[in-house]
């Protein structure tokens, strides 16, 4: 089945799939049945094309009136977006390529940090009032560097198409550090092994688990399905990442993300009773976040554990593979962290497997 061009393909995980370049990037979409991903190609295919025209005779008409000596009018019919009008309009018209979650994210920090924009109108916004929001928002640099970079595209895009006159990011302030309210944590080896002790207790934990063991994002523990596991190899592939409040958005957080994996010891020995269960169905349905939270709760309290995030359990692995000495780019390959350079990529390659062997071995040792 095609449109556009565009032929829908059956995934290797039983769902159907087809991507559409955009502005030079590929959007992936995915459905349950060929139908379904048809409809969804549809829209999106008809969007772009839209756009595609759209820009193609606003460059036609500039031209026209630089060729005729004219200056361009300036139309009287432009709309007066407030602040909020324009986050709403922003991320779906010219990022269509945004996940349904990372959107989510945007729209939580600017609730949070613009709550005295949000009724503006973006002419009246100035260059002082978003240093301001900068400036005045707790927490890491990470989060700070993210929102200016959301609002100089929101701007940039906005004074692109004549919305506004002058755009107000331009030498935007550098945003001041402030040192975070919480650092990342993570287990000891005693609180580890304790974790492990009292969550094999019960397959409740089941889903906690195999986050510390195999230091999965909850996403991609979600995601998981059977056809995911090669017990012959010993691997665990990790290419979805499921989100209940968008469950047809099954793309990783990034390309780096999608990796195979060792899959050790106990981790097999939890999934082995999964192996006749349907391939494409995931293995942790009933696991949603809020009840993956109430038993990380109980868990922390039985096992006496400091309280930590379900996200720290993958930090938990990471600083035991650190402990452990295991190669630099060894541990990024397996937790799906982007790996340097194009060179340090092609260094990575030529890792012996035995060497890396001898790491799985390490790993497994701590669950013996």
């Amino acid at each position: 089945m095609t449109y556009k061009n565009k032929t829908i393909k059956k995934h290797a995980r039983g769902n159907w799939f087809v991507r559409v370049r955009h502005d030079g990037k590929y959007i992936s979409i995915y459905g349950r049945t060929k139908q379904d991903t048809y409809e969804k190609l549809k829209v999106i295919a008809d969007k772009i094309e839209q756009e595609k025209f759209m820009k193609m005779f606003a460059e036609l008409t500039t031209t026209q009136f630089i060729e005729s000596g004219m200056a361009r009018p300036k139309t009287e019919q432009v709309k007066q977006y407030t602040f909020q009008e324009w986050f709403d309009e922003w991320p779906t018209s010219y990022k269509g390529n945004l996940r349904a979650t990372t959107i989510k994210g945007y729209r939580s920090l600017f609730e949070i940090h613009c709550a005295e924009l949000r009724e503006m109108k973006l002419t009246d916004i100035t260059n002082i009032m978003l240093a301001k929001v900068l400036n005045t928002m707790a927490g890491c640099k990470q989060a700070k560097d993210q929102m200016k970079s959301i609002l100089k595209q929101m701007f940039a895009i906005a004074h692109n198409d004549k919305l506004i006159d002058n755009n107000p990011t331009l030498n935007l302030p550098r945003p001041k550090a402030t040192p975070p309210s919480r650092k990342r944590q993570a287990l000891s080896p005693e609180q580890e092994q304790r974790m492990i002790e009292f969550a094999l207790k019960d397959e409740k934990y089941e889903p906690l688990l195999i986050c510390l063991l195999q230091g999965l994002r909850k996403g991609e523990m979600l995601a998981l399905r059977p056809n995911d596991f090669d017990f012959g190899k010993n691997t665990l592939r990790i290419d979805e990442s499921y989100d209940e409040q968008n469950p047809s958005d099954l793309m990783t957080k990034n390309a780096d993300s999608n990796r195979e994996m060792p899959m050790f010891e106990l981790t097999r020995n939890i999934l082995i009773k999964y192996k006749d269960y349907p391939s494409t169905e995931r293995i942790f349905e009933t696991a949603t976040t809020p009840r993956l939270y109430k038993l990380f709760a109980e868990l922390q309290e039985q096992a006496e554990l400091p309280k930590i995030t379900i996200h720290e359990l993958r930090h938990t692995f990471i600083t035991r593979c650190h402990e452990k000495g295991i190669d630099e780019m060894i541990v990024q390959r397996w937790v799906g962290h982007k790996i340097g350079s194009a060179m340090t990529k092609a260094v990575y390659t030529h890792i012996s497997n035995d060497k890396e062997q001898e790491y799985i071995d390490q790993m497994n040792a701590k669950t013996k």
